[in-house]
């Protein structure tokens, strides 16, 4: 299950989250204007100027720190104080420079971000911004405001990496090493280490340490018995072939074993496993150390578990079971990190809320740790997407949550009682917030944007008083690009009732007059949801408003069976992927074409990458009549990875119809339009398979397609093979479905 932690992010960006090479076109090459202004809107992220790192709170004050990348304080960290509101630099931008350079021995350009953690300092109650710059690790004391070297193996330069973990008391380190760990204590020393071996590793997990620091909870990750996939090395003459462990759909699933570790005294304690083939995450400990937490995922994700382990002999106990036998309760979402959310133990050492869709929206419920249930907290017809906190008094806990009915994507900062439910919004504004609650629970930073306005820093105090501002992103440098927010789109969806949202982007030069062929960037997985809500938006709609630039109106839509809304909503493909999804985006194209005659609908394309490259096939095979060209990138299928398959669809033996019924393989007669696939030979999340079996069927039905093989590449191609691709795909549609006429 590795590979699946990043599987989201890359489906997500494709390859946008590193900053590749320009594109090259042959010299005299009609197409590199327009190339270059899709260009340049494909990198609009890069003009903006915007605090990226996450802001740190002081463990014990209503104090934080950030990393100024905008106004006067541009360039170093800023120590704010939420309940004084004030802002003051802990070392002037020049002075930090000066600093640097002078320990480096020569001239230190800053970044415009720079990640950093808080370390304890030398004494009992001094904080240090831990960072690292070319390679060298430095800390700021945000007492005596200077910088130092560290070396490598400081406890505080090991923070910096998130494989290792700081122990509550601050006395020892949980240091992953290659396949194994290690527990360093005060003194750089060994206090226990185990190493691993191939296929069979092991991993400190979140939340590894008791509150006390008395016990380590690890993980050791059997892969051995897992089906392999062929990596193979193409750079030279001698091939060099890589098995890699794939849990493919009705294949064994990687066994974790859980082990309790006592640095102190040497001892490792195995856990039992929970039966079956299952999923497991470490939610946590309860307060008071006494038991850890852990979360156990059937493999078709109909039954969730919480069971409580005693550190000191292993025992294991069940605290709750939750099933839910005609769909599921948790599927890749939930794998990736639903989980880490899914239980928030309260301070009295005697309950936790626990997060269920039983009554059709995601809500939060109280329960004792005996598995009893005292009541549902919140209800409505909203989704709570997390509990951020428990207020200063305990009476009531801090939600992350769609509660507006006018606008169910939003994600807003709310209050709700513990006793009676009751919801009282925190966040004045609308559009996506990402919340920080202070340790005390008093204040809160706000991180917030919508489509049409740019990401600004607010400090808010959970009583209710007004907010102040400490920072806002800076996008006066989109304004050479004419930049404007897409266009809000709301159609039904093919059942005739159910409202579908999504949005439509225009060439900065859109002549309503002309006509132009029409694009779908698409998605359409059960995990994701794609229509960008934020100022920045999302993987597809960076692709497709670069697309767009070319002369293209293009559509991203969030179609039934994606996340954030009901229970119900997201159940519609349950058991039938593959045979919803389209049949939403045909209507939806159909219904915005109805009143935008510069919509051409004889000339339609689809665009997708990872899942969405499985359903840009699907597209291409099931709707031939509307699409007329579709080029999928390292598509999906669904006898791929089990997490990302069997909890949406069923295993493989109790729903052969369903399987049979998703399969693009099956559909390739169907083939009209012009096709072209991409996939990298050295793709973990979607094996080369996929797309060399859906050749095979176009090859055997007599189709014509094209097809880009990279080299080397992973899942989403990177650095130059990056540009290569997503030119490729620029010019596919170009020649395919010609320009607005």
């Amino acid at each position: 299950m590795r590979q699946l932690v990043v599987f989201l992010s890359a489906c997500l960006t494709a390859g946008i989250g590193c900053m590749p090479p320009r594109s090259v076109a042959p010299q005299g090459d009609p197409l590199q204007a327009r190339f270059d202004v899709s260009e340049k809107y494909y990198h609009f992220l890069d003009r903006i100027r915007d605090t990226l790192v996450a802001p740190r709170w002081l463990p014990d004050r209503d104090q934080f720190v950030y990393w100024s990348a905008v106004g006067p304080h541009r360039g170093t960290w800023v120590l704010v104080d939420a309940q004084e509101r004030t802002m003051v630099p802990v070392l002037p931008s020049e002075a930090l420079q000066a600093e640097l350079s002078q320990l480096v021995g020569q001239k230190i350009e800053l970044p415009e971000n720079i990640h950093f953690v808080l370390a304890p300092g030398p004494g009992p109650e001094e904080r240090r911004i831990v960072f690292q710059l070319q390679g060298q690790s430095f800390a700021l004391g945000l007492s005596d405001r200077r910088v130092v070297a560290l070396a490598a193996t400081d406890r505080a330069a090991l923070m910096l990496s998130p494989s290792h973990h700081l122990s509550p008391d601050g006395r020892t380190i949980a240091v992953q090493r290659g396949a194994g760990f290690a527990v360093v204590g005060s003194d750089g020393n060994a206090l226990l280490e185990r190493s691993g071996e191939e296929h069979y590793e092991w991993q400190i997990p979140e939340r590894a340490w008791s509150p006390d620091g008395r016990f380590l909870v690890v993980w050791r990750n059997d892969a051995r018995g897992v089906h392999k996939i062929p990596i193979v090395d193409y750079s030279t003459g001698i091939e060099h072939v890589k098995m890699v462990p794939y849990s493919k759909v009705g294949t064994p699933l990687m066994r974790s074993e859980l082990y309790v570790v006592e640095p102190a005294t040497g001892r490792v304690t195995q856990v039992p496993p929970a039966p079956g083939e299952t999923y497991d995450w470490l939610s946590g400990w309860r307060p008071d150390g006494s038991e850890a937490l852990v979360l156990h995922l059937s493999r078709d994700g109909k039954r969730l578990e919480l069971s409580a382990v005693e550190p000191s002999t292993g025992k294991t106990r069940l605290v709750l079971r939750e099933d839910r036998p005609e769909s599921f309760v948790g599927a890749l979402d939930f794998a990736v990190d639903g989980w880490s959310r899914q239980v928030t133990p309260l301070g009295d050492d005697k309950h936790f809320l626990w997060m269920s869709e039983r009554d059709g929206f995601r809500h939060v419920y109280l329960y004792d740790y005996a598995g009893k249930l005292e009541r549902q907290v919140t209800q409505g017809s909203f989704p709570v997407h997390q509990v951020l906190g428990v207020a200063p008094k305990k009476d009531a806990i801090f939600l992350l949550a769609s509660a507006e009915g006018a606008a169910p994507y939003d994600r807003l900062f709310y209050r709700a009682s513990l006793a009676e439910g009751g919801l009282k919004r925190l966040s004045p504004d609308p559009g996506i917030h990402r919340i920080l609650l202070a340790p005390s629970g008093r204040y809160y930073i706000d991180g917030h944007s919508t489509r049409v306005q740019p990401r600004v820093w607010d400090v808010g105090s959970t009583d209710g008083g007004a907010p102040f501002r400490y920072a806002k992103a800076d996008t006066s440098a989109l304004a050479e690009l004419h930049y404007s927010p897409p266009e809000p789109l709301t159609v039904q969806a093919a059942d005739g009732t159910t409202p579908l949202y999504g949005v439509l982007y225009k060439p900065w030069d859109f002549d309503p007059r002309k006509h132009y062929p029409v694009i779908d960037v698409i998605y359409a997985g059960p995990w994701l949801s794609v229509v960008p809500w934020s100022f920045v938006g999302t993987g597809e709609s960076r692709w497709a408003n670069s697309l767009a630039q070319l002369g293209f109106v293009v559509m991203v839509l969030d179609a039934r069976g994606t996340p954030g809304r009901s229970k119900a909503f997201q159940d519609v493909n349950y058991g039938r992927v593959g045979q919803t999804e389209i049949p939403d985006h045909v209507t939806a194209l159909r219904q915005a074409a109805a009143t935008r005659p510069y919509m051409d609908l004889g000339r339609v394309g689809i665009y997708g990458h990872s899942w969405g490259g499985y359903f840009a096939l699907r597209g291409m095979l099931t709707a031939p009549e509307l699409f007329k060209a579709g080029y999928a990138g390292a598509p999906g299928a669904l006898e791929e990875e089990a997490v990302i398959n069997e909890p949406n669809l069923g295993l493989a033996n109790e729903n052969r119809a369903g399987y049979a019924a998703g399969s693009n393989v099956s559909l390739a007669r169907n083939l009209r339009g012009a096709l072209k696939m991409m996939h990298g030979t050295s793709d973990v999340n979607a094996s080369l398979s996929t797309t060399m079996r859906m050749a095979e069927a176009l090859i055997r039905e007599g189709k014509h397609f094209e097809m880009l093989i990279m080299p080397g590449q992973p899942h989403s191609p990177e650095g130059s093979a990056f540009v290569y691709y997503r030119d490729d795909v620029w010019r596919f549609f170009v020649k395919e479905l010609g320009g607005p006429r």
